[in-house]
């Protein structure tokens, strides 16, 4: 409400002069001119009143129009301003008893008559200007709305990237998990030691991807990730955990470091370490379109995405996705009677 009186007022404050100065290129004289100022100023107001209601309703109309057809409407708009604040002025000397009134047409046409040739272009200028310097602030808020905002979301992408890495970290090393691992290691070493070697490259690079601290990696380092990440667990759960890689040869993209990862070992928990038999996994990477689509599948009875906890697992990465990716990413869940499915899409950059 406020800025909209303080245009009012700024346009009317602007005309006055305006129109004075108009009234001496005219030819009118100084006097002349200083005894016209009360009526200018009536001429101000009543003008800026009608298009402190109309321009703002104008600007609302055409607000999806193509440019031409929106100035053409403001124009519109103002010219009308003009003409009908110049015919409201035009009865004011008359019903404040400055002219008599038994002759109100005439009155009343000669003082629209002798103005309406000023007010026009002037209340023209004026009102360009203060569209061009309404749009050009607009342009300018939004501007730092934009800036700020993307200070907001980088700020909050290095804080869900560090509590992410953190969190892939702490869930690599945690104590059962490298307990259960090195004492694998340890009954492979006599009997399979080519198996324990191998063992112990695939933990040794999950371990140095997790202290990787970029916050997106090519699809295909992912990939690798995920398979040291398998083996270990095949090499613990044996003919529990059955896995195949459907990688398309057109597949590439860039990644949050774990994302894929994190879909698989949230299979691994909710199938393979609740049933006898295990789970039978398909992971897979292609392209589609200018998206990454990445997906796992599990021949569990699967589980409530409405359930996951906050702070762990899907919900750290559906953060993590939405920091680098913001509304473009995409994590989303297809469950069906005899199988899961966990889905991400990103777009290929």
């Amino acid at each position: 409400m406020w800025p909209r009186v303080r245009q009012w007022a700024v346009a009317t404050i602007i005309l006055v002069p305006v129109m004075a100065w108009f009234s001496l290129v005219g030819g009118q004289s100084v006097p002349s001119v200083i005894r016209s100022l009360p009526l200018a100023l009536v001429l101000s107001a009543a003008i800026g009143s009608f298009a402190w209601v109309l321009i703002p309703a104008a600007a609302r109309i055409s607000s999806g129009w193509h440019p031409t057809f929106r100035w053409a409407l403001y124009l519109t708009t103002m010219v009308s301003c003009a003409v009908a604040g110049t015919a409201l002025s035009a009865t004011v000397p008359i019903l404040v008893g400055v002219l008599d009134a038994r002759d109100i047409i005439a009155n009343t046409t000669l003082i629209f008559r002798d103005n309406i040739a000023g007010t026009i272009p002037v209340t023209i200028i004026i009102g360009i200007a203060l569209i061009l310097m309404g749009a050009a602030k607009a342009r300018l808020e939004a501007t730092e709305l934009s800036l700020k905002t993307q200070q907001l979301e980088r700020e909050r992408a290095e804080k869900v990237a560090t509590e992410a890495q953190l969190a892939s970290l702490s869930s690599r090393v945690q104590p059962h998990f490298l307990f259960n691992t090195l004492n694998t290691i340890s009954g492979l070493i006599r009997e399979q030691p080519s198996r324990a070697e191998a063992m112990i490259e695939h933990l040794s690079s999950l371990l140095r991807s997790s202290l990787d601290g970029q916050e997106v990696v090519p699809i295909a380092q992912e990939l690798k990730l995920v398979t040291d990440y398998l083996e270990i667990q095949r090499t613990r759960l044996g003919g529990r955990l059955r896995y195949d890689l459907a990688v398309a040869d057109d597949a590439a993209g860039m990644v949050p470091p774990f994302a894929l990862q994190t879909l698989v070992e949230n299979t691994l928990k909710h199938v393979a370490g609740r049933r006898p038999e295990g789970v039978t996994l398909r992971v897979g990477a292609r392209r589609d379109g200018v998206r990454l689509v990445l997906d796992v599948t599990d021949d569990g009875p699967g589980f409530d995405a409405d359930a996951m906890r906050a702070g762990h697992g899907l919900d750290i990465l559906a953060r993590r996705l939405r920091g680098v990716f913001g509304g473009a990413a995409t994590l989303t869940f297809d469950r069906q009677p005899r199988s899961m499915t966990v889905r991400v899409e990103v777009p290929i950059t």
